[in-house]
This record gives C-alpha cells, structure tokens and sequence, in this order.
C-alpha cells in the first residue's frame, strides 16, 4: 500500500487494514437496511499500466478476453493461462486514455510483468509497475450509487465531461478530478467501475490527491470495514481471484471464468486458447467452482482439501474471507462428482462445509 496513502488513514482512524477484519453486526444492520454504505481499501494489490501504439494487440494476443470491448467507459475480467490452459493469473482490465490497466493480486504482480516482458520482443509496449502512484479503495451498499452520483455532481462544473454514475455491470467513468494539479490543470484522474451485484459496488482507481478528496466524501454516512469486506463481496458475486498460491493450478472452466464473462471465444489465439476451446465445445471438465459456507471463524489456507465421505481430496480451497456472522465463506474447486453427494467438510478439521447458491448459472 502507498505509504502517504496508509498515512491518510491512519489519520482518520483505520489502523488496521489487514485480511481478518469483519464488518460487525450493527454495522452489517445498517448495511442491509440501506442506511449505510462501505467504504474499504484492500491492501494486496498489484496494478499494471500497459502503454505504447502496439499495447491492444499484445494483451489481445495474450489474454482470454477481447481486449478491444475495453474502453474508458467499459472494463472487463480476463486471465492470462499457460499454453496448457491453465491460469497464471486473473485481472480487472480498464483503461484511461491510451493506457491499459491490469488490476492483480498484489503477490503477482513482480512475476506477471517480468514473464509477460518476455514476450513484447520487437513490440512497441511498455510494461510499468503504477502501484506506488495510484490507488484503489471501495464502494458499496444500497445507496451508493446515489451517494455517488451526487458526490461527482458537486464537481461536476470542474470536470472535463458530465458525469452519469455507470447504471449496469461492466460500466465504468473516468474523469478528472477538480483538485488542481500544479499547473493548473485538472489532471488527477479517477477510474470508478461498478461491478454486477444486487447491492451497488464501485471499484476505484485513483492518483493520490484526487484518492484522498473522493475517500472523505464517500466517507459520509458510510462504515469502514477492513479489506475482507471486499473479498467477500467477490465470494457472494462468484468472482475468482487467482493469486500466488493458486497460479497455474486451473483452467478457466474449473474456476467458472465463461460463466463471469472472463473467456470470449471468438477473439482468436491467445496462450492455451486450443486446450480452452476444446474443452469448451468438446470436452466436460470434471471439476468447477463452488461458493461454500464453512463452519468454523478461522480461515482456512488457499489450496486446503476440501474433503467428501469417500474421497479426502474433493477440491480446493480458491479464495475465503469471514462473513457478517463470522463464519467463513469461500469459493473452492471441488469435482463435480463430489460436490453432488454433499457431505462437505475441511480436510484438516472436520469443519462442515454447505453449499451456497451462486449468482450466475453454469452451463453443463
């Protein structure tokens, strides 16, 4: 995390911003209830900035998603596999200008730039680590869309463009702060994406100054919460996050990437494309992922066996954080078979594990 930034709110009061912190009760009431929103700034993060004129072709040449659907007003999931078709890692893609930027996990981020450098050879494209420089917090709850949009229409004489908070998923703004940059110029730019929940969420994306303004009016009749908040928001949405542990363990149909949007299948070749597609129209994958409730208030280790009554090795623990009532919720990679009898548990305790119903459908 940016050192100013961990600095900014510290001062106002969020010391500890790690992983095991939960929203409380009260505060999960007045979240259902519509009477407050959540504010969170998740601290493992990597982001990417992909520039140069040969920039789009590259990553569509890299990634499993059309990176040419990405626009400043429309960002996107896609991954990047192995040529055996499994995933290095996951991103949030947006763009400003004529820059592209991959969100990551923040422990993949040294290894990502460093294996994709290899493959730019004579491109003209510039890979460049802007984690220091810009940052990322979030926004969510029943009026925060609304909250929102009033908060960029007091700015909204000051910015380069009118502002309409993005209505659907996959929408996202970019304009330009009114905090005066030096030169006069308004230039602190910010990246707002809204994410497909039933609850309004924003993703954001800012240089610091423009960061810390936005925060502080976000900040109005709004909870704080730690950066578990966020992943779990990601757990009841369904959406994969592959980090270190679990990079080159699964394939974009174990961890239900076309049921998010994360695959286009017509774009063309990309690393692992054949093994992608073959399986799509010609094979069944035997394993997928699942949203499970787990009874125990300690979270388990990415890549912990998720056990069955007949096989100690059913699946695998993807991404888990606590929720409201301080049980852990987690997306795992269990086997089809498996998951079908019930009769979940974690491997090494015993902790019954439920299955929870996704957002999305998956086709079979």
């Amino acid at each position: 995390m940016i050192e100013n930034w961990k600095a900014f709110l510290a001062e106002h009061g969020i010391v500890d911003n790690g992983v095991n912190g939960v929203i409380d009760n009260n505060q999960q009431a007045a979240f259902e209830s519509g009477e407050s929103n959540v504010l969170s700034s998740p601290s493992n993060f990597g982001l990417i900035k992909v520039s140069g004129e040969d920039a789009e072709n590259f990553l569509q040449n890299q990634l499993s998603n059309d990176i040419r659907k990405v626009t400043e007003t429309s960002h996107q999931a896609s991954a990047w596999c192995t040529p055996k078709g499994r995933i290095i890692a996951t991103f949030r893609i947006f763009k400003r200008q004529d820059s592209y930027y991959l969100s990551v996990a923040g422990d993949l981020l040294e290894h990502v730039i460093k294996k994709l450098q290899m493959y730019i050879m004579m491109s003209k494209v510039t890979l460049e680590d802007v984690s220091g420089s810009i940052v990322q917090f979030t926004f969510s709850g029943k009026n925060a869309d609304k909250a929102l949009q009033q908060i960029l229409s007091n700015e909204k004489e000051n910015a380069n463009q009118a502002i309409e908070v993005p209505a659907n998923s996959g929408q996202a703004i970019l304009y330009n702060s009114a905090e005066n940059s030096p030169n006069g110029n308004t230039n602190n730019k910010v990246n707002i994406l809204r994410y497909s929940d039933a609850t309004p969420r924003f993703e954001i994306f800012a240089d610091i100054e423009a960061a810390k303004k936005l925060w502080l009016a976000c900040k109005k009749d709004s909870q704080i919460a730690a950066d578990n908040n966020w992943h779990y928001l990601n757990i009841l949405a369904g959406l994969p996050h592959i980090s270190q542990a679990s990079s080159e363990s699964w394939i974009p149909q174990m961890v239900n990437y076309i049921a998010i949007g994360g695959v286009d299948f017509k774009k063309g070749c990309y690393p692992g494309q054949e093994v992608v597609a073959r399986l799509n129209y010609l094979g069944k994958t035997k394993r997928r992922m699942y949203r499970l409730l787990i009874d125990t208030d300690t979270l388990p280790e990415i890549n912990d066996s998720i056990a069955s009554e007949s096989d100690n090795d059913a699946g695998k623990i993807l991404n888990c954080a606590l929720n409201p009532e301080n049980k852990v919720e987690a997306l795992a990679v269990l086997k089809i078979a498996e998951a079908e009898k019930g009769a979940l548990a974690l491997a090494n305790n015993q902790a019954k594990a439920t299955l929870l119903p996704l957002p999305y459908a998956i086709e079979e």
